[in-house]
């Protein structure tokens, strides 16, 4: 998992913001991608598929909770970090119980990739989890079925 090159789509109404923070992933190894809006975000989810998505929190017409809404609706477990200059614990509550992994906040940009590597690592832990539960249930299903 560490040496492949893995998928960010970076969201944020600020194009400074999207420039700097893009730039500074893409040289620690991330393939970036940018949306300027929730809508644009949408779109681009909607044809390609990303190991992170990196989310401000407020931006116009829909924030970042609304998106991570619509994207969890379509069942859609992407990994998400939000990213803001202005949520606080309250906000972060919020967002970790839509399914966020984390809230970095933008002056910390710099802790990203180790928000990224621990968030990459949780979800990998919830796959591998996943796939041992549906092994074991087919499993059970195969017992009971050739006891009939």
């Amino acid at each position: 998992m560490e040496d492949a090159k893995h998928r960010v789509l970076l969201i944020d109404d600020e194009k400074d913001i999207l420039e700097v923070v893009g730039h500074f992933l893409k040289k620690d190894g991330y393939l970036v991608s940018v949306a300027e809006s929730g809508a644009e975000a949408l779109e681009i989810m909607g044809e390609q598929s990303f190991d992170v998505v990196i989310c401000d929190y407020l931006m116009p017409k829909m924030d970042g909770i609304a998106l991570l809404q619509k994207v969890r609706e379509k069942k859609d477990f992407t990994s998400f970090i939000f990213f803001s200059g202005n949520a606080n614990e309250k906000h972060e509550v919020k967002m970790v119980g839509l399914g966020a992994y984390q809230l970095v906040q933008k002056n910390d940009f710099k802790k990203l990739p180790d928000a990224i590597k621990r968030t990459l690592k949780h979800t990998q832990e919830l796959q591998d989890i996943r796939q041992e539960t549906t092994q074991e249930m087919d499993e059970f299903l195969s017992i009971l079925h050739s006891t009939k």
